[in-house]
């Protein structure tokens, strides 16, 4: 069994996580101290769940597969 696994930065504006898929600005709020590792985030606009990596609030990288 093989995984594709894409990763990519997302943007962080005003404290929020954009969605990549519909640019919607309210997926997840983050502070500047937040860290993650592969937390599921559910877009309900988009209907998409994507994996994120949040690193000190700023470095949030996505994975999906």
């Amino acid at each position: 069994m093989q995984s594709n696994m894409c990763c990519g930065k997302l943007s962080v504006k005003d404290g929020w996580i954009i969605c990549p898929v519909c640019r919607n600005k309210r997926l997840l709020r983050i502070e500047e101290e937040t860290e993650a590792h592969d937390l599921p985030v559910y877009c309900r606009d988009c209907k998409t769940e994507i994996i994120l990596d949040i690193t000190r609030g700023r470095s949030v990288e996505r994975r999906s597969q």
